[in-house]
């Protein structure tokens, strides 16, 4: 019977009624859990033996806590059966459904038509049965961060779901609300990762392309890999596809990553002429791996393949990958590292003939760290083997060199003054030449060098504050050096070298020791000053101690081997300002002391307003050669549009070589959608105009 005076008793007392039939199961078992309970109305039903709450009902124990509008518990069998808005939290657990029924004791439920949520997972199904720490689901839809009608989801006829992770699905299907359409083999995933590592989608209009569409997609098939493909279709070209994917793996002291992308197309479009002069094949493909891998704390392995059928593959179809790398690298290499030393085997091969590298077949490194001696002398070894080749390109023969190379050196710090060091240093390099040329089988070249390396340290401190900029105090780092290096036969042998390791054009300023020196066939030889002064402005930093608010360095050569009249290289200046976390300006100049000109000068500055914009200026100029300027605008619109611009202005030619107008948008926490169209001139293969919008899902 039900009792009206139990039902008007305070909250207080509803604990009391929990416990009216405890007494007697004590001797056969242990008492079942007395809940923390509260409601707004409660009443014991004596014939069902149930404590029954109404209004905000409410039962806490441990961690879990479950609210209704109507609560029944019975004392005895630890079971709640709850009615209306149920709510059960377990930690950061949380299920939401009508009904359903809890037991305090084994911690098991069955809930129908519920919501379970745990970010970044949300559920719902038609029935959940299980405990909290293994959950059986049936009939369930699966989002990941969101519900809402254009994020994806997954859906399963029965699945499992233990501690944080999803073991096993039945069913499985992939889509959005309005339909699952793409059927999945196998799934596992647990909260911290991915269920689709990457889904692209891009249309858009190219003059060599025509309007076109693509799409990529990688699903889970094993622990941390995941594989897919990707698809284009291009109206003037054809059809593009290839297989794609990615894999991880992350134990303990072993981890693993890389990634692999492809296409292959049948072109039946203009497909012109490449950079060389020949006629583009209509079979056309590209295929891309990157692999890193560390095993244990001592060894890593990493290798990279890009294989190009033609030079103008991904120019044609994927200009973003093109333009940032124009001669890809192929090669594998593993290194061991001891305490004081690393031993190294390195490969590269050039699978694309269009272009010209220097093949290691293999090369093999040991490299001693700089190690102390007695007396504080500090010596260096390294030495390897190398079968290098380099194929023939246009008019140039190909060549083949078996080498041996070692150098060993020996340095003495002296510490003339506090502020003041001095080291000298000596050393030597023997190269083995088994293919030489010039009318010899084998050529064995012997030099040595002897030098200094002389800096002095210096530093003034100003109390000066400016609470505008976020100054407190300022401090002056001055270090002068120079450095000498004396090796007059390093270039010794060249008519019988084979040249492959050579030197390469670039505009900085390159080591100066033999010992550094990539070029090692052919060398040049060495009767030079360095000269460099260094300059840091600095002011405190309550989090790091110390901020750097300007950098601004120098150097120049000077050889006593000088020909022409030109003794001196040109003057390098790097500088850097940051005086705010909002505004930083960098600049690169090489002024030739000769002529009194300006050989070449490169900055940038960039402004940042974290929350709305940001606008970024940069120059390129090398004399002779060309004077670009570049401007990178962003603005934010709102919380989920932005509005960017980038203009490429050619000096030398009167033109923008590039006029890039978009807007951004993000879709909740799923989906980036890019809008963009784009104004070119000067490039021959992509054409003056081309518009895209660009799909990518964020994290699923």
């Amino acid at each position: 019977m039900s009792s009206p005076f139990i039902a008007r008793l305070c909250p207080g007392l509803v604990a009391a009624a929990l416990g009216l039939t405890a007494v007697a199961g004590r001797a056969q078992a242990p008492a079942p859990p007395i809940p923390v309970a509260h409601s707004d109305t409660s009443e014991y039903d004596d014939s069902a033996r149930m404590v029954v709450m109404r209004g905000n009902a409410k039962l806490t124990y441990d961690d879990v806590i479950l609210t209704a509008d109507e609560l029944r518990y019975n004392r005895e069998t630890g079971d709640a059966s709850a009615r209306g808005h149920l709510i059960i939290t377990k930690g950061s657990r949380r299920l939401v459904a009508e009904q359903g029924t809890y037991n305090f004791v084994k911690g098991t439920l069955h809930i129908e038509h519920l919501r379970y949520g745990q970010f970044p997972l949300y559920i719902t199904a038609d029935v959940v049965e299980g405990t909290f720490d293994r959950l059986v689901f049936r009939n369930a839809t699966v989002f990941f961060r969101e519900e809402n009608a254009f994020a994806p989801s997954v859906k399963a006829s029965e699945l499992v779901y233990e501690r944080n992770r999803i073991v096993s699905a039945q069913g499985l299907k992939v889509g959005f609300l309005g339909g699952h359409f793409l059927a999945l083999p196998q799934f596992h995933t647990d909260l911290h990762s991915v269920l689709i590592s990457y889904l692209s989608g891009e249309v858009g209009y190219r003059r060599n392309l025509g309007p076109y569409a693509e799409i990529g997609l990688h699903l889970p098939v094993a622990d941390g890999v995941k594989v897919g493909g990707d698809v284009g279709l291009y109206t003037a070209r054809g059809l593009m596809v290839g297989p794609s994917g990615t894999y991880s793996r992350d134990e303990g002291d072993d981890s693993m990553q890389g990634f692999l992308k492809s296409g292959y197309i049948s072109d039946h479009g203009d497909r012109g002429i490449d950079f060389l002069g020949h006629p583009v094949p209509s079979d056309r493909g590209y295929v891309e791996w990157q692999h890193q891998q560390q095993i244990g704390d001592h060894f890593t392995l990493n290798g990279e393949v890009n294989y190009w059928s033609d030079p103008a593959i991904l120019r044609d179809f994927k200009p973003k990958w093109f333009f940032p790398v124009q001669q890809p690298d192929t090669f594998l290499e593993g290194a061991y590292t001891g305490e004081n030393f690393v031993l190294s085997a390195f490969t590269r091969a050039n699978p694309n003939p269009f272009f010209r590298a220097q093949d290691r077949l293999p090369e093999i490194r040991f490299d001693l760290l700089p190690t102390p001696l007695a007396y504080g002398i500090v010596q260096r070894f390294d030495a390897s083997f190398a079968v290098l080749q380099e194929d023939a390109y246009q008019n140039l023969p190909g060549l083949r060199s078996d080498r041996i190379d070692a150098y060993y050196g020996l340095e003495r710090p002296i510490a003339l003054a506090p502020w003041l060091s001095f080291t000298p240093v000596a050393g030597g390099r023997i190269t083995y030449y088994a293919d030489a040329v010039g009318g010899r089988d084998t050529y064995t070249r012997t030099i040595g060098e002897v030098g200094f390396d002389a800096v002095l340290h210096a530093n003034g401190t100003f109390n000066y504050k400016n609470e505008l900029w976020d100054i407190d105090g300022l401090r002056h780092l001055l270090e002068p050096r120079i450095s000498y290096r004396y090796a007059p036969r390093a270039d010794d042998g060249q008519p019988y070298i084979p040249n492959i390791d050579s030197q390469v054009f670039t505009t900085y300023l390159q080591p100066l020791s033999i010992a550094d020196q990539r070029n090692v066939d052919q060398l040049d030889a060495l009767n030079t000053f360095r000269f460099a002064l260094n300059n840091t402005l600095q002011t405190r930093d309550p989090e790091y101690g110390s901020r750097d608010l300007l950098k601004l360095n120098f150097a120049a050569d000077y050889t006593m081997l000088h020909q022409a009249g030109r003794p001196f290289s040109d003057l390098y200046t790097e500088a850097a300002l940051m005086p705010a976390p909002w505004l930083h300006i960098e600049a690169f100049q090489r002024w030739d002391v000769q002529d009194h000109a300006q050989d070449e000068l490169n900055y940038g500055i960039e402004v940042v307003d974290q929350k709305w914009w940001s606008v970024r200026l940069a120059a390129h100029f090398l004399r002779d050669e060309y004077e670009q300027y570049l401007l990178d605008y962003r603005q934010r619109i709102n919380e989920a549009h932005d509005f960017y611009m980038r203009l490429l202005y050619d000096a030398h030619r009167g033109r923008f070589n590039e006029q890039t107008f978009g807007i951004t948008q993000r879709l909740g926490q799923t989906w980036n959608v890019r809008y963009e169209v784009s104004f070119t001139s000067g490039n021959t293969r992509e054409g003056a105009f081309g518009v895209n919008v660009q799909v990518d899902l964020l994290r699923f």
